[in-house]
């Protein structure tokens, strides 16, 4: 039986990799907004085979999405919609994994903290202390109206989440009944037990890049998973420092720094910009682009037509970090990121098990290499062992 204890232990998002891995948004259809026969098409059967792929490699986290439907409207056969309520795919992935850690995401205004408190618990507990919370402030209309809410101004949803949080921990932390009468919530009677097995309490993870999210970030998250832009390289160091000294002097914190991307790894460079072409450009789901552009509304980067083509481009390719082109290419981009203080990174791609088979034979030998992470000692999964589901 796991005993509670300190979450250094358990948790692998602790472990000692200079650069940690992680999967996102394979509880739904992807990131990628594509028409390619061959893009990822949630199932069960497939999760459970990412998530015991990604153990066999020593990743360490999968991170789920939230968005209880897709932003394409008038069309309910889309596959946009398709996706795995969080928790409970976290959990479910849980009982069949052994390392990774599993990372819920929920918008916290459609949730109470007495329920994701108690979800996390038991979560934690069926893991043995590898889950945690990927906390969102709130930004889409669409999810929101699934709950039959109006989506807040920007201060005020932040406003929200962090009581939210402070609420939620309550319920972790707090050996005896307690009350609370908030901006937004109360609490009569509260309490949650089993607590974690994690102390103080799971780790959670929130994006944060507006200055408002960047200080709520800072004085709530243990990672804030944030967008790092190609022509601002130069910057990604300063930019980084600056995120991580805001933590340790506003309140005292350490906090990890994650990003994301979509990873394409060939042969050589001109065959993997022609597979980004081809799924990104060639077959781009433009209705899917156009109704994710409609959804960021008022907080569309305000841009020129070029360079909105180049964003919208990026948004079908599957958002943030364009990690793309020989291994060789990938590993000295990681490498530039680890060196700007990236600790962490969680990847997409349209074929997840063909992206998993080659991190094994290509990019993990590379990032061992470099330093950046440690031999795996339960690595073993060739890519032609990876099981073949619809």
């Amino acid at each position: 039986m796991t005993t509670p204890g300190n979450r250094q232990r358990t948790n692998p998002l602790y472990n000692s990799n200079k650069l940690k891995l992680g999967l996102f948004c394979f509880n739904t259809c992807g990131t990628g907004f594509t028409l390619v026969p061959e893009r990822y098409k949630v199932s069960w059967p497939r999760s459970v085979e990412l998530v015991r792929t990604a153990d066999a490699l020593g990743l360490e986290a999968v991170v789920s999405a939230s968005q209880w439907r897709g932003w394409v409207h008038d069309d309910p056969e889309h596959p946009s919609h398709n996706e795995f309520e969080p928790f409970t795919w976290c959990a479910g992935l849980g009982a069949v994994s052994t390392h990774c850690a599993l990372i819920a995401t929920f918008h916290a205004q459609v949730h109470s903290p007495a329920f994701v408190a108690k979800a996390i618990s038991t979560i934690d507990h069926i893991t043995g202390g590898r889950c945690g919370i990927n906390i969102v402030a709130g930004s889409s209309k669409t999810t929101h109206g699934v709950f039959g809410k109006d989506i807040e101004d920007h201060d005020t949803r932040y406003r929200h989440t962090a009581e939210f949080v402070d609420v939620v921990r309550r319920f972790w932390t707090e050996e005896q009944d307690f009350d609370h009468q908030g901006e937004f919530y109360s609490v009569t009677g509260g309490i949650s037990v089993p607590r974690p097995l994690e102390k103080p309490y799971p780790p959670i993870m929130n994006a944060g890049n507006s200055g408002r999210g960047q200080a709520f970030a800072a004085r709530n998250a243990d990672i804030a998973l944030t967008l790092l832009h190609e022509h601002n390289a130069d910057k990604w160091a300063d930019q980084i420092a600056a995120y991580k000294q805001l933590a340790r002097d506003e309140h005292g914190r350490e906090i990890q720094i994650w990003t994301h991307g979509y990873l394409i790894i060939r042969d050589t460079a001109e065959e993997a910009d022609a597979y980004l072409r081809y799924y990104a450009e060639e077959n781009v789901d433009q209705i899917w682009v156009d109704s994710w552009v409609r959804e960021l509304g008022e907080d569309a980067p305000k841009l020129r037509p070029e360079q909105q083509a180049l964003m919208q481009r990026n948004w079908a390719a599957g958002g943030g970090m364009a990690l793309v082109g020989t291994a060789d290419q990938v590993a000295a981009k990681m490498q530039k990121l680890a060196d700007a203080g990236v600790d962490g990174i969680l990847l997409t791609a349209i074929e997840p098990e063909d992206m998993l088979g080659r991190v094994e034979r290509e990019l993990l030998p590379r990032l061992e290499k470099a330093g950046l992470r440690a031999p795996w000692a339960g690595r073993h999964v060739a890519a032609g062992e990876m099981a073949e589901v619809a």
